[in-house]
């Protein structure tokens, strides 16, 4: 997959999805915050931000932290599902945070009016990263960062198996490479990546895939754009338990992608433990 193609993703089946799944989402959105925990220590290691603009911001559990540890901060956080900004705006209220419902593939920022541009889980669910980057690298100020958390290609890897075409999302995920590759080419000078699994074990099937419908996403195989039919996805299900489940449970691997850019070298030392 070239890094910059357009995925021909249906924006408002997605928004549809996540504004069903808002009031479900925060029960269910474990890996979510543990790559929002990820950012955080990111975030901190620098100096503190004036002014963050925040992409996908859901119910708001990142924007709630960044609000904590900086106090002297602004924050704009934009989200396309209506209900995800009414819950986050239930949980981060103050005068230094701004909620808008907005595409942040379309949304009109200003030029160079912010120190930080930050998302998590967001960035996969861009139908043109690589003209979207371009134009939010013009919204950094001099010596601003941006700082983006996603699923790399391995996500659902025990499920992809299962299919003949070896795809396990109906949304293909690209590589840290790949999203270096789209940072590098909005202008940004100092690209930064770091990648790995997390495992995480559920009850059975079932479990999982009600994690996923409650938190808005969504694991068809690639190139099937309906759900699967009751009786092939129950196949499917049945499958999954024969080959993976253990005494400990049912295994579910994510690959965690964090992409970081800007025009000078100040986030070039920061370690992450990826464990």
């Amino acid at each position: 997959m070239r890094a910059g193609a357009l995925l021909g993703i249906d924006k408002a089946a997605v928004a549809s999805r996540f504004n069903r799944s808002a009031v479900t989402y925060d029960d269910h959105c474990r890996v979510q915050r543990l790559l929002a925990g990820r950012l955080m220590a990111r975030l901190e290691a620098e100096s503190p931000p004036g002014v963050i603009l925040e992409l996908g911001c859901g119910t708001g559990h990142l924007t709630q932290l960044m609000s904590s540890r900086f106090p002297g901060a602004r924050i704009l956080a934009v989200d396309f599902a209506e209900r995800m900004i009414q819950l986050a705006r239930r949980r981060v209220d103050g005068e230094r945070v701004e909620f808008a419902v907005a595409d942040a593939e379309t949304a009109a920022f200003e030029p160079e009016s912010f120190d930080v541009v930050v998302s998590n889980a967001t960035i996969q669910w861009f139908d043109d990263p690589r003209s979207t980057f371009k134009r939010l690298a013009g919204v950094l100020r001099p010596g601003g960062v941006m700082l983006h958390s996603t699923f790399g290609p391995d996500t659902f890897c025990e499920w992809r198996s299962l299919f003949d075409n070896d795809r396990a999302s109906g949304l293909p995920l690209r590589s840290a490479g790949e999203w270096a590759g789209v940072l590098a080419g909005a202008g940004l000078g100092r690209v930064g990546t770091a990648a790995g699994p997390v495992q995480l074990t559920y009850r059975g099937a079932g479990e999982f895939f009600t994690e996923l419908n409650a938190t808005g996403a969504t694991c068809r195989p690639e190139g099937i754009q309906a759900p699967l039919p009751p009786r092939a996805l129950r196949r499917a299900l049945d499958l999954y338990e024969q080959r993976f489940r253990s005494p400990g449970g049912l295994p579910v691997t994510y690959e965690l992608v964090e992409v970081w850019g800007s025009q000078t070298d100040a986030w070039d030392h920061v370690k992450i433990d990826q464990q």
